[in-house]
């Protein structure tokens, strides 16, 4: 932004149908990092456990709202895709 660039944020809107094999397999492999991370902690393998914890992140509506209100905050523009943002 010091350079006069200005960055623009786009949000991901509701995911395709045709993606929700891949949306639950996804959220498979997360429940399975939480338990490995879990497990992990209670083993004392703490390196373990910290990566585990970066495979099993999960993203509120609450955090992605704040991350908006912030960025809004800092005079970037946000765009909110209907679809995936990639799209």
């Amino acid at each position: 932004m010091e350079a006069g660039v200005k960055p623009i944020w786009v949000f991901d809107g509701k995911p395709p149908e045709l993606k929700a094999k891949e949306l639950d397999k996804r959220k498979e492999l997360k429940q399975k990092a939480e338990e490995t991370k879990e497990q992990a902690i209670e083993d004392g393998d703490f390196e373990k456990a910290k990566q585990m914890a970066g495979r099993s992140i999960k993203i509120t509506p609450e955090m992605m709202e704040d991350a908006k209100t912030l960025i809004k905050i800092m005079g970037c523009p946000i765009i909110e895709a209907p679809g995936e943002a990639e799209a």
